[in-house]
């Protein structure tokens, strides 16, 4: 296995901490061009990425940082002045590093093909300073002496390794190897050519000492003495698979010249050694390690693909985690004691000490899962600066409560939704400057996104100031695709921007009217647990609000019973709980049954018949009044047990299939109850409706 398979998941987390980073700091940059302090900020992350990028050996990734950060290197002299045409190309260079972790991360090759054209445009700038082209083979540096392989300071003991190895099949071969002038991390660089060498075979020697390499005590120059099975060729690809060598020389090992030259240093051993040892390897160096079989042309080394899955902790919830975890042993053990002695009042103390307990670890469990919005909310002022551009619009980006904190699979299923969101605010909402100007509003139209937390839910809102939905826009677009407004209210014609594949976009663009919008994010948000509501005013702007749980692995839930088997119904959707004494409270139409509510007739469902459960005879029954998709439902059950809260565990994709469950959990009898999928189990009433 590759040793860089060790670093691949930290070299992830930290290289997408940096883009971030760049990120934000390149966009306020362009606010600030003269900052000085912020340029320098950007500066060290980006040379940072690079030295990162070099010494995992991820060539072509160190090759465009290093050009993206001459670039900041002619910001920080002044030989270049801040521009958006600069920072445009700085942010074409991040997406494609970000693209790039991506290929790695899928374990695909990288190849200078994908950078070939940022390169080129990078080296047009640079040669707009410097007043000359910059390529490739004009860096390297041509003052450097001829590379030459003769190592001078073998000792007889070496000498008598190579011998002995050789009678057993084993080749040896001098070798000396040049880096790039501007390799950062020389010490780890020569630690990775050398491990990938005795994974075919024993390096005997250095030049310079091993401890003089490791520490990058030297200037470009290393040689060493190689001992394989291995021929010439395939030591030569060997050593070309390795990033940042200017060149390198492998050759046959001339056993006559060292041998003479260990002869000479023995006989002048009172003059003062070079300082240069053998390396540190085991005494026993006439048997050779046994070498692995080589990998063949092409094969990858195993690693794992799965995306990182880590979340940053704040140390003072791991330490009280650790502390409940101790008290939590100590009421064990006393319960343990107290059973032995068959003490009933000591046992139930300690009972309740447990329950206090595992109800405080269950509590700061779900905080240590706990997310900052910010994680999503960081990457969006960026893409409305590049959605402004794409428009030709002025806008800004005001971020509100990005502190708000939602669990870590909630959070990083919001990106999408969001994105949305935002792309249909920057192209339908916010109009032309010239147009606000002349309705008396701002040129630079204002976007909003905050977040804040309302009991055990977090709201996310997201509301522009631009020209709002019209009712009678919305009704010839949906008459136009075919779709009956007939008797519609204006409430109504608006929601119909929900409807699939609706957009009032006039023509296609990169941004919007490929008919993939808001049903898209109603159904993201549906998945989640969470609702979407908007409220729009014309010429006054739109708003949308996201309403998610707080978490998705233990929620509030009432239990109820359908004939006889137990269930459990989210609380979140439920508005009220009412009971029906007499099959006369439903009424019934031509097509279904209804309940009053509210002054209104909503749909009624019976779970029983729905689930093919048998039903209870008694007409008794409850109706749990849920609010699913902006309309409310009547769901019979047959009774009711009591609210509790629960934890979900996933189900089998059989079960999954029948999209009426999100989960199940386990009762207090530890039998198994199925929780309802409230708003797949309206949606699927609608559509029988139609």
């Amino acid at each position: 296995m590759d040793d860089n398979s060790v670093y691949r998941d930290l070299f992830f987390e930290e290289s997408d901490d940096h883009l971030q980073q760049l990120n934000d700091n390149v966009l306020e940059l362009e606010s600030e061009p003269d900052n000085m302090d912020l340029v320098n900020e950007i500066f060290r992350s980006a040379h940072t990425l690079k030295g990162m990028a070099a010494t995992m050996g991820y060539d072509v990734m160190t090759k465009l940082t290093h050009k993206m950060e001459n670039m900041f290197d002619f910001f920080k002299s002044g030989k270049l002045k801040v521009n958006s045409d600069y920072i445009s190309l700085i942010f074409k260079c991040l997406d494609r590093l970000s693209q790039l972790i991506e290929d790695l991360r899928d374990e695909k090759e990288l190849s200078n093909q994908q950078i070939e054209d940022l390169l080129a445009e990078l080296e047009k700038v640079e040669s707009s300073v410097t007043g000359k082209k910059t390529t490739a083979a004009s860096q390297t540096s041509t003052a450097q002496s001829p590379l030459t392989s003769v190592q001078e300071q073998l000792e007889e003991a070496d000498l008598d390794v190579i011998q002995k190895a050789a009678a057993e099949g084993y080749h040896a071969y001098s070798i000396a190897i040049r880096l790039d002038a501007g390799t950062l991390l020389k010490g780890p660089r020569v630690f990775l050519i050398m491990e990938k060498l005795e994974q075919e075979g024993d390096v005997i020697h250095t030049e310079p000492s091993v401890d003089l390499l490791e520490n990058g005590d030297f200037e470009t120059d290393f040689k060493l003495v190689f001992l394989t099975k291995d021929n010439l060729d395939e030591v030569k690809q060997n050593i070309e698979g390795n990033s940042e060598l200017a060149a390198f020389c492998a050759e046959e090992f001339a056993e006559q010249k060292h041998y003479g030259a260990a002869v000479k240093s023995q006989l002048q051993a009172a003059k003062p050694q070079p300082q240069t040892q053998p390396a540190a390897k085991p005494v026993a160096k006439a048997q050779p390690k046994p070498v692995q079989k080589p990998r063949k042309k092409g094969e990858k080394p195993a690693h794992n693909n799965a995306r990182n899955q880590s979340i940053r902790v704040n140390l003072t919830r791991l330490d009280r985690f650790l502390n409940l975890v101790s008290e939590l042993v100590v009421y064990r053990n006393q319960l343990d004691d107290a059973s032995k002695r068959n003490s009933e009042e000591e046992v139930k103390d300690s009972l309740e000490q447990v329950s206090r307990l595992t109800s405080e670890l269950q509590e700061l469990v779900l905080k240590i899962r706990m997310q900052q919005v910010s994680v999503v909310f960081t990457r969006f002022p960026r893409m409305v600066r590049d959605l402004a551009r794409d428009l030709g619009k002025e806008m800004e980006l005001v971020i509100e409560g990005e502190e708000t904190e939602l669990d870590k699979t909630v959070v990083s299923e919001l990106s999408e939704p969001l994105i949305h969101l935002l792309r249909n605010s920057a192209d339908h909402g916010i109009e032309q400057p010239d147009v606000r100007e002349q309705m008396g509003k701002p040129r630079k139209g204002t976007i909003k996104l905050s977040a804040y937390q309302e009991g055990n839910r977090v709201n996310i809102t997201l509301e522009d100031d631009g020209k709002g939905l019209d009712p009678q826009v919305m009704k010839e677009s949906a008459e136009s695709k075919g779709i009956d407004t007939t008797g519609m209210s204006d409430d109504e014609l608006i929601h119909l921007i929900f409807h699939p594949g609706f957009s009032t976009a006039k023509k296609v663009t990169n941004i919007s009217g490929r008919g993939v919008g808001l049903d898209a994010v109603m159904a993201k948000i549906g998945e989640l647990g969470g609702s979407l509501e908007m409220k729009t005013e014309l010429h006054v702007g739109t708003k949308f609000i996201i309403k998610l749980p707080l978490t998705l692995s233990i929620i509030q839930a009432l239990m109820v019973k359908i004939g006889a088997e137990v269930f459990a119904v989210p609380l979140d959707v439920v508005e009220r709980v009412v009971m029906i004494n007499d099959e006369k409270d439903l009424i019934k139409t031509s097509d279904q049954e209804v309940y009053r509510f509210q002054e209104e007739l909503i749909p009624v469902i019976r779970t029983a018949h729905l689930l093919q459960i048998p039903d209870t005879a008694s007409t008794k029954k409850f109706a749990i009044i849920v609010k699913s998709d902006h309309s409310y439902h009547a769901v019979l059950v047959s009774e009711l047990i009591g609210q509790q809260e629960i934890v979900i565990k996933k189900l089998d994709a059989a079960l999954q299939k029948l999209q009426k469950y999100q989960g199940a959990t386990i009762i207090g009898n530890g039998a198994v109850a199925l929780i309802l999928d409230i708003n797949s189990i309206c949606q699927g009433k609608k559509e029988s409706q139609k």
